[in-house]
């Protein structure tokens, strides 16, 4: 009878972990659907994006918050200079060595995507993994959504990766 216990038990936290739903950070192409990275996060955890501005020529890096609610909170930008379509609202801007810094008053978004250009050299840094984009081809669509998947499900869904 006590083997049967522990077995129920084992039988219970077995079925918990494969169907309790986590949220996970997926970046995937949007026209094919390809998975690039999928990664365990937690409401608090932050991503960067990085490119060169196209214009300008110069560095640029915004920096994202993972919501509870599962949503992308842009938290600042960092660049070096006003190049076109970069913010320059005043009272949200300022200066810290040679960088700029902007932190805008936006809403939660429920995904953050961006075109491929090989003249930007866009990456994206997850928990210390970055992801590098030069090998997709230009002008396909990158989207990075936090989604909740069971362990079980994403083992079917992605195996190990």
């Amino acid at each position: 009878m006590n083997k049967k216990r522990w077995g129920y038990l084992l039988l219970i936290i077995t079925l918990t972990i494969l169907l309790y739903p986590f949220s996970f950070i997926e970046v995937e192409t949007k026209k094919n659907r390809q998975t690039l990275l999928l990664k365990k996060v937690s409401p608090g955890d932050q991503f960067e994006f990085r490119y060169i501005h196209s214009v300008d020529r110069t560095p640029v890096v915004g920096f994202f918050l993972i919501t509870s609610n599962g949503t992308i909170k842009p938290i600042e930008t960092h660049f070096s200079s006003y190049g076109p379509g970069l913010p320059c609202t005043a009272g949200h801007v300022y200066r810290e060595g040679e960088k700029m810094i902007a932190k805008p008053e936006s809403e939660d978004m429920d995904c953050f995507s961006f075109f491929i250009s090989p003249a930007t050299n866009q990456s994206v840094t997850i928990k210390n993994e970055r992801l590098d984009f030069s090998s997709l081809r230009e002008g396909e669509v990158v989207k990075v959504t936090v989604k909740r998947y069971s362990w079980g499900k994403r083992m079917l869904r992605y195996g190990r990766k």
